[in-house]
């Protein structure tokens, strides 16, 4: 990711969100000691402040709007860099959480997608912004048409968040099943994402929620499997 030749808006947040917490890993690596890796998701912060446009939203290469997957990935990285103590902008940050909360209010019926939404709840959740009735609505009424095992455990993350372990634990085992039939076909997604990184996520999710409602050894089998088809 530190390599990668261009540089997005999705590419920038991908290269600098894993500096966050892989310190350790990113000087072994050869990317530097803490004060340059530290530099590094600074200038990513003040990158991707030049491509937020007034309402909030994130452009892949200029401040405009668009993407909603997007906007929740680049609030999620900076939710996540102010929780570490990184300097990211007051009004920024506050904007960028408005436009999540508006996407949300005005989103369009679903019959098979949600990936957008589900990112977007489970960011607002993580920081107490989220309405508990739109996480319940999500999940009585559209579980079964998420179209990703991943967006489908970020609404049962959310619902951990906010107090509500049934329906979590009900969302979690829906990723369960979802991942045991995906397809192994490579293609464009909306959200930049494989099976791989599906099973990744479900398992760190599920068991940041304390949620039993899947076995971690049949999902680390999965990754195993599925690193060799990706």
């Amino acid at each position: 990711l530190d390599r990668y030749p261009y540089g997005c808006t999705e590419q920038v947040t991908s290269g600098a969100m894993p500096l966050l917490y892989l310190s350790s890993m990113a000087q072994a690596a050869g990317l530097g000691e803490p004060e340059r890796i530290d530099d590094k998701i600074s200038k990513a912060i003040a990158r991707i402040m030049t491509r937020q446009s007034s309402n909030g939203a994130f452009g892949l290469w200029r401040a405009e709007s668009g993407e909603f997957w997007l906007d929740a990935y680049v609030t999620d990285f900076l939710s996540r860099a102010k929780a570490q103590g990184h300097a990211v902008p007051d009004l920024a940050f506050t904007l960028a959480m408005d436009n999540l909360r508006n996407r949300i209010s005005y989103a369009p019926d679903f019959d098979k997608g949600g990936e957008d939404i589900a990112y977007a709840l489970l960011v607002l959740a993580r920081e107490g912004a989220a309405n508990m009735g739109d996480l319940r609505y999500y999940a009585d009424t559209k579980m079964e048409n998420f179209a990703t095992p991943l967006a489908v455990a970020q609404l049962g993350a959310a619902l951990a968040a906010y107090g509500d372990p049934v329906r979590a634990d009900t969302m979690f085992r829906r990723a369960g099943v979802m991942l045991s039939v995906q397809s192994n076909a490579r293609g464009w997604r909306a959200d930049f994402g494989t099976p791989l990184r599906d099973t990744a996520a479900v398992l760190k999710l599920s068991a940041e929620a304390g949620s039993a409602a899947l076995d971690p050894v049949s999902l680390v089998s999965m990754m195993h499997q599925g690193h060799g088809r990706l």
